[in-house]
């Protein structure tokens, strides 16, 4: 039977790099494949120095198993989930490994962080890991950027994250009225938590009525006092902490617009936007990443990077609570998208889950 080797988070890691990493996993693992698992997982927290060092004791257990996985054949081709920042160093340690013994190859890639210029590491990564490896990427302008920083000859396939979500708990409807605002991530600054809080106080000043729910764990410490003073004199925003599951997709059922001002560097292609538009909600997003592409079929609007997020979302919001035809046409847009995302992502991924698999059978 064919064997994967998956390299790189996995959860209860937090991040949706880690969630797309154990869906391909088990997407392979249904379609017949045996999986060995090396799990670089740094633990929770910011990313600072001490959190990507928690990855060392891992990389020192998970390069001799590699080895042992290696030398005894028991894998046939290596899944590696490419690392955003200075995690690529471990990337290259098992692509440099991969290559050795000539397994075929397959870099997912996750991050924007380093498709802005040219990085030497990511150099490094896909120089050693060769003309034969299959890169993921999530959007056509991420494959275009990615060719155009690191050669033109690569091997690229386009898998969005519509195509490893989870499906909503109850069929979603289109909403009539503007009634509840939303955010979910791992809270952080960069995420654009605040400027969240912003706009729905604001919204909440015009409209006594609006109400707005926050979900997610606080990745930062310093921000949890920040929230909890912003959330103590705002008792119409609950707070429900970090939601998984059947939580989440009653999270989603819960709120009508999704308001993400996120400018976080290795943002690409959020599961949240993916999660928000399946369930019928209406997104209003900075457009960084794959944000753009996503969007251009419809269910919200993208404010331009340089753009007054705050603003310009309180008049969009304005503009949906007052029309709800406006409101619904954009809910179901967003339903429809959704479908069509994954309809057009969905042949390229069983293509690539289907690689995984005959790649791995023509080896043994």
């Amino acid at each position: 039977m064919a064997t994967v080797c998956f390299v790189g988070s996995f959860p209860p890691a937090a991040g949706g790099q880690a969630l797309v990493n154990e869906s391909f996993r088990r997407m392979a693992e249904d379609a017949g494949a045996k999986v060995n698992i090396i799990d670089l997982s740094s633990r929770s927290g910011p990313a600072t120095w001490r959190r990507r060092l928690s990855r060392v004791p891992k990389l020192l257990f998970g390069i001799p198993k590699f080895l042992t996985v290696m030398i005894g054949r028991r894998a046939d081709v290596v899944y590696i989930g490419v690392s955003g920042g200075h995690g690529q160093l471990y990337d290259i340690a098992f692509t440099s490994l991969a290559a050795l013994t000539r397994l075929r190859l397959y870099l997912h890639h996750d991050s924007y962080a380093y498709l802005g210029r040219r990085r030497a590491l990511t150099a490094t990564l896909i120089r050693i890991a060769g003309p034969s490896a299959v890169h993921i990427v999530l959007c056509e302008d991420m494959k275009e950027r990615l060719t155009a920083l690191y050669g033109r000859a690569l091997q690229i396939v386009v898998v969005s994250n519509m195509t490893n979500i989870e499906p909503p708990l109850l069929h979603p409807q289109a909403r009539t009225r503007l009634k509840t605002i939303g955010f979910i991530s791992h809270l952080s600054r960069s995420k654009g938590v605040l400027e969240f809080l912003d706009v729905a106080e604001r919204m909440h000043s015009l409209h006594p009525d609006m109400l707005a729910k926050l979900a997610g764990p606080i990745e930062e410490p310093s921000l949890a006092p920040v929230i909890e003073e912003r959330l103590r004199h705002a008792p119409w925003i609950t707070y429900v902490g970090p939601v998984y599951g059947e939580s989440k997709s009653r999270f989603y059922a819960g709120i009508d617009a999704f308001v993400f001002p996120t400018h976080y560097e290795n943002e690409a292609d959020p599961r949240v936007i993916n999660e928000a538009l399946v369930h019928g909600v209406a997104v209003i997003a900075r457009g960084r990443g794959c944000i753009e592409s996503v969007m251009a079929g419809g269910g919200g609007v993208i404010i331009r990077e340089d753009g007054d997020f705050v603003d310009e979302a309180l008049s969009l919001l304005l503009a949906w609570y007052s029309d709800p035809g406006l409101m619904s046409s954009i809910s179901s847009a967003a339903m429809a998208n959704s479908a069509r995302l994954d309809a057009d992502h969905r042949i390229r991924l069983n293509t690539i889950i289907g690689g995984l698999v005959s790649a791995s059978t023509q080896t043994t």
